[in-house]
């Protein structure tokens, strides 16, 4: 199988796992926007942010160590090895994070606090065994686990805040029952019970998956504060409200980043195994220049698109959240390429570039908030974030010539530069009739020149979706 090739079949593979759930869940943004208010939904952000927050420095990014050291593994041993010892260190933190939490949190007496223990023990062995499964190359039930979690989390907040009434505790329940579900899928599918033993856990496996996601810490920080810290500011000096409207600002761009997150599980599989062939300056090459292509096409066509949807899709009393969606989608398109060339990092085990580039980037973004926050309100946590992220790229850019001769076309990403900033301008002017001629020429253009691509990923979507359902099915 071609480098390629394997690069699409293992994207498809997780993307059927993670894009229905995610459309779906996404097209359920009317509801919550009608039933839940600006200052309700801006509580249960703020609880998903502090998880975020929590996650990596509880469980000090293990499952990204476990994942790593996996590949390297041949033999069944070594596999036992690396689980065991990821799976008990945890465990290990966990217990230190519960008894500092029962201490610190006595004279708390904040909301949904107790939400915010479970969700948070339940997400870190959530994200270890979706590590675990692919690490021991089962791409098809990450996949199926990724779904099972996002479908219970839709259900359960369905039925919850529709007939249950139970508003901000619905959708928390609902986050900690999504990933207790899928934990409980995939130690039973996976079996990794046979993997873990106190007689496998060994110190020098502890101290190399350390060594290799220690340093993920502070750049897994460092995005939190790219993506989450705009809420804390928003709520500080703005109030919970508005953080609500922020919430939904954020959403058509999180939803873009969620599509490259599927794309770039794979990314890093087929990079690292591929990273020190003979030809892989071309092969990045080419890869990297078709990506952001992709990208930029879906980021443009999201630009295009919600002038005509807005107004039917969200709650009017969440409207000014629409002025900063192109900057964040946009920002996200910046990520993308930041994404993109992060492989080498990965390859090489140097966590610690990843981490100085993002942390430079998260220290520019609070400084650009805080400075604007007064004066321009929600703009200023948009502008942040664009900023930080531009930054990032542009050093990436620089730092990754040192390992890797990539060729940058740059007549193709001056014209991407211009397309983008006409679809934001005509975004800007609000005009339905203006946005339906533009989105026509999108659409021709875009059958015009990849009609090959698109009939050629139909074609092997719909064998992949076929074995996928076919799989489930076939279950007992």
């Amino acid at each position: 199988m071609s480098r390629s090739k394997e690069l699409t079949k293992k994207t498809l593979i997780i993307a059927i796992g993670r894009i229905s759930t995610q459309l779906i869940a996404f097209l359920l943004l009317p509801l919550y926007t009608k039933l839940l208010s600006t200052e309700e939904y801006g509580s249960v952000e703020l609880v998903t942010t502090l998880v975020h927050l929590f996650v990596p420095i509880v469980s000090l990014m293990l499952d990204q160590g476990v994942f790593r050291i996996l590949l390297n593994c041949k033999s069944e041993i070594d596999k036992k090895k690396a689980i065991s010892s990821g799976f008990w260190t945890l465990t290990g933190f966990n217990i230190l994070f519960f008894i500092i939490f029962c201490i610190g949190s006595v004279n708390i007496h904040k909301d949904y606090k107790i939400w915010l223990f479970l969700i948070l023990i339940a997400t870190t062995y959530n994200n270890l065994f979706l590590q675990i499964a692919r690490g021991l190359n089962q791409t098809k039930d990450y996949a199926l686990g990724s779904f099972i979690s996002s479908l219970s989390i839709i259900i359960i907040n369905v039925f919850c805040i529709v007939y249950l009434k139970m508003g901000v505790v619905g959708m928390l329940l609902a986050t900690f029952c999504g990933n207790l579900i899928s934990c409980l899928f995939l130690l039973i599918k996976v079996k990794f019970y046979k993997y873990i033993s106190l007689k496998h856990l060994e110190k020098s496996c502890i101290v190399e998956t350390l060594v290799y996601s220690v340093p993920l810490v502070p750049n897994q920080l460092s995005l939190w504060v790219m993506n989450g810290s705009d809420r804390l500011i928003v709520t500080l000096f703005l109030g919970m409200s508005v953080n609500g409207i922020l919430a939904v600002s954020q959403k058509f761009s999180a939803a873009f980043t969620t599509v490259f997150w599927i794309f770039q599980l794979a990314w890093h599989e087929v990079g690292v195994m591929h990273y020190f062939d003979k030809d892989r300056d071309i092969f990045f090459s080419d890869m990297i220049e078709k990506i952001i292509l992709m990208f930029s096409v879906f980021c443009i066509g999201t630009i295009i698109i919600i002038p005509l949807v807005f107004n039917w899709f969200i709650n009017p009393m969440y409207n000014s959240a629409y002025f900063n969606i192109p900057i964040y989608l946009i920002a996200a398109l910046f990520n993308v390429v930041i994404g993109l060339l992060g492989i080498v990092y990965v390859a090489k085990k140097n966590t610690f570039e990843i981490a100085k580039s993002t942390m430079l980037a998260a220290f520019i973004n609070i400084i650009i908030n805080l400075l604007l926050i007064k004066f321009l309100g929600l703009f200023a946590a948009s502008i942040s974030t664009f900023m930080g992220y531009l930054i990032t790229m542009i050093y990436r850019i620089i730092d990754t010539k040192k390992y890797l001769k990539i060729k940058y076309n740059l007549k193709l990403y001056v014209s991407l530069t211009i397309s983008i900033t006409v679809c934001t301008l005509v975004y800007y002017l609000n005009s339905k009739l203006i946005s339906c001629v533009l989105l026509l020429i999108f659409l021709l253009s875009v059958i015009y020149f990849y009609k090959g691509i698109i009939l050629l990923y139909f074609k092997k979507s719909k064998i992949i979706l076929k074995k996928f359902l076919m799989t489930i099915l076939s279950r007992p």
